[in-house]
Formats: C-alpha cells, sequence, structure tokens
C-alpha cells in the first residue's frame, strides 16, 4: 500500500513538473516572438529595398514581430504591440517563409479603410525576414468596374433608340408617296434623335464628373450664379408643364467648382421635380449655409409624387427609374441624378434626398464653402465616395445661419410642364 501512494506521489510531481515546463517553455517563446528586434539589425540593402519602396512596406521576422514598418503602414491597423496580426498578411508571410520565395497574390480588405483592392508581395530576405509590400489597386479596380458598367449600360440605353430609328427608317421607305404618313414619321425620327442627343450629352456629363476630369476646371464660384443658371434653363420646362417655379432670393455664398457642372446638377434636380410633378404644385429652390460644417446646402423642393422607401435607396443609381413608364414618356434618360450624385462627390459635398409616398421630394445638393481651403476638398471627396446615397441620409440638411441678400421669394414661373 505504501509502494502504491510512493508510486502515485511521485507521478503527481512528475506531472506537476512537466506542466511548469511547458508553461515556462510557452513563456519564454512569447517573450521571444515579441522582443524587438532594431532595425540596425537589417542589413543596409534590406533597408533601402523597403524604403524605396516608399509605399506600404512591412519587414517583419517568422514570429511576425515588426521590425521595420514604413511611414503608410504604419497608419493601417495591420500590428498589435509591434507584431503583425492582420490575418490575411501574416498568413502570407509564413507562406513566403515555408516555401522560401517571393509570393505575389492579389488580396481584397475590408477593413483597412480606402486600402481595397491590392497587390500583396512577400518576400524571404537574407533567411531572417520577410518583406511584405502593399501596392493599392483600389482606384484601378473601382475605374474597371466604372468602365465596364458604363459600356453594359450605355449599349443597353442606345439599343431601343437605335432600334427605333431603324424601324422608321424602314417605314419611311414604304411610304414616300404618302406626304402626310412622311411627315408623321418624320417626326417620330425627330423625337428618336432629339433623345440621342440628350441621352450622349448625359452620359458625356456623367463620365467628366466620374473621372474627375471636371476637376481641372475648378474656381471661384458665385452659388447663386450657378442656382440662376439652372433655374433659366428649367424655366421653359416648368411653364409647359404648368409648374409654378419659385427660387428665393440670391445668396452671395461662394464655393470652389465648376460653375457649369453645378449648374446642371442643379437642372437635373429641377427637371426631375417637374418631372414628378402635377401641373398646378409648385418647385422650390432654396440656399442655405451651414456655417458649423463650412457648407452650403442648395434645396430643390416639390410637391409631386413622392419615392417609395424602396426607391429612395437606388434612385441616384444609373440608369435606375422608379417609374420606368413616365420616364418612357416623358423622355428621361434615367442619369440624371447619378450626375447630380458624382458632381456633388467632385466637389467634396454629397446630396441627399427626404420623401414620403404622395407627400413630395427634398433633394439637397450640399457643397463646401470657399473658406476651406481647395486642398482639403480632396479629403472631403474621398470620405463622401464611402457614403452611399442611403447612408447619406434621407434627411435633407439641416439649414445654417443665412449669409443672404435677402429672403423674399421671387416667383420664377407660374406654368409649366416638364420636358
Amino acid at each position: 500500500m505504501t509502494g502504491v501512494v510512493i508510486s502515485l506521489a511521485w507521478m503527481i510531481v512528475v506531472l506537476v513538473l512537466w506542466t511548469m515546463t511547458g508553461l515556462a517553455i510557452v513563456l519564454i517563446v512569447r517573450r521571444l516572438r515579441r522582443k524587438p528586434v532594431s532595425p540596425q539589425a537589417l542589413p543596409e540593402d534590406s533597408m533601402v529595398t523597403a524604403r524605396a519602396f516608399g509605399g506600404h512596406a512591412v519587414i517583419v521576422t517568422p514570429f511576425h514581430v515588426v521590425v521595420y514598418a514604413s511611414e503608410l503602414a504604419r497608419i493601417l491597423p495591420i500590428t498589435t504591440e509591434g507584431v503583425l496580426t492582420h490575418p490575411q498578411l501574416a498568413d502570407l508571410a509564413d507562406e513566403a517563409w515555408d516555401a522560401g520565395e517571393t509570393i505575389t497574390r492579389p488580396l481584397d480588405f475590408a477593413d483597412l479603410g480606402p486600402l481595397v483592392h491590392v497587390v500583396a508581395q512577400a518576400a524571404v530576405i537574407d533567411s531572417r525576414w520577410v518583406l511584405l509590400t502593399l501596392a493599392d489597386r483600389t482606384d484601378e479596380v473601382q475605374t474597371e468596374e466604372i468602365r465596364r458598367d458604363f459600356i453594359s449600360n450605355f449599349g443597353h440605353e442606345m439599343r431601343t433608340p437605335i432600334t427605333s430609328v431603324a424601324l422608321v427608317a424602314q417605314t419611311l421607305l414604304a411610304v414616300y408617296d404618302d406626304a402626310e404618313q412622311v411627315q408623321h414619321f418624320a417626326g417620330r425620327l425627330a423625337d428618336v434623335a432629339v433623345r440621342l442627343e440628350t441621352l450622349t450629352e448625359d452620359m458625356i456629363a456623367l463620365a467628366l464628373v466620374q473621372d474627375g476630369g471636371v476637376r481641372e476646371r475648378f474656381g471661384a464660384v458665385r452659388i447663386d450664379d450657378a442656382v440662376a443658371a439652372a433655374v433659366g434653363r428649367a424655366q421653359t420646362a416648368a411653364e409647359t408643364a404648368g409648374i409654378e417655379l419659385r427660387w428665393a432670393k440670391r445668396n452671395a455664398a461662394l464655393v470652389w467648382g465648376d460653375e457649369d457642372a453645378l449648374a446642371t446638377a442643379v437642372e437635373n434636380l429641377l427637371s426631375n421635380a417637374i418631372h414628378y410633378s402635377p401641373p398646378g404644385s409648385r418647385v422650390t429652390v432654396t440656399i442655405r449655409v451651414d456655417e458649423a460644417d463650412e457648407m452650403v446646402a442648395i434645396s430643390v423642393i416639390d410637391q409631386g409624387i413622392g419615392i417609395e422607401p424602396a426607391d429612395q435607396d437606388r434612385i441616384f443609381e444609373r440608369f435606375y427609374r422608379a417609374d420606368e413608364a413616365r420616364d418612357a414618356r416623358t423622355g428621361g434618360t434615367g442619369l440624371g441624378l447619378a450626375i447630380v450624385k458624382n458632381t456633388a462627390l467632385a466637389h467634396g459635398g454629397l446630396v441627399t434626398v427626404a420623401s414620403q409616398p404622395g407627400m413630395g421630394s427634398t433633394f439637397t445638393l450640399s457643397v463646401p464653402l470657399i473658406e476651406e481651403a481647395p486642398g482639403r476638398l480632396s479629403e472631403r471627396a474621398a470620405l463622401s465616395q464611402s457614403v452611399s446615397p442611403a447612408q447619406g441620409g434621407r434627411a435633407a440638411l439641416a439649414a445654417g445661419s443665412a449669409r443672404a441678400e435677402g429672403s423674399a421669394e421671387g416667383v420664377v414661373s407660374k406654368k409649366g410642364k416638364k420636358k
């Protein structure tokens, strides 16, 4: 019996010793993994290579301890207490270390802010470290997606009017000796030509604001000049549709942008409001300045049919139409609100909508005041790009203190129907 007790005691002692030894080894390994490595330990040529890359570059040990990180890499949330902890990058480093060769792979991220699409490369250097580099391809990928969508949508939208031209031409050939029929179908042909011209102009305007070309024309713009141009262009359509078009008195606020692009954006909002409003109703334009946010907000308020909540999330998409039948009757291209959205983004601003079915809609285009340094607009634009129309809010921007030359409203037209 005594021998059994002694044996059990020895087994317990051995088990405790093994456990303690294992814990000690784990603690030592963890300490070694987190022990900082001086950049001076790197060979000069390795440092030169990492620094010459100039982008997002990190050098780590086989245990993921960061030896070097470029300025851009230090901004990214990829390390914790000096250790590479981002799973995708840590796996890539391990793969390169195990293979002993350079591995290049496209990666997509959802947790690295503006860095979404990259080409990541992991290379073993001096048989002791792994150099990780990230080449940002986000703009390239997004531009390619826009190009593909553009071509696909353009081809789809052009098919109908081109087919109409062919059919009308064939009909004209068949009725060439009937003057009345020729006149009728010639009018149809003219209508199709106008639609093709409008579609082409809208596509060009959208491409200009999407690819950033409009920024080359930026300068100081009085916001009321842009609004005045838009109201002037929309006046005939309002009169034809029986719509009363009202515009609050002028505002002297200055913005940094392109006057024609801003006028086109406001004109599209007016056209949209007239399009979806009944005869005898009113469309109102207001300009408000939000001093706190350094933004000026242009609102177009209608008394039309309103927008269903499900459609409010999509109305700023290219070629999206909430009412296909109405657009077919009035010749809408489905690009107007997409142009407004991209114009807002190009100016570092945003566009929002507040609407209830049967209660009308309020669209608000907000852009930074000129007091904000033009160089900061690109930062605003980058931030705005990450906010979808739905995220941007369905409520219009709250009005701030207005710097206006007057507050009385002036009636621009009292008759009207949209083109």
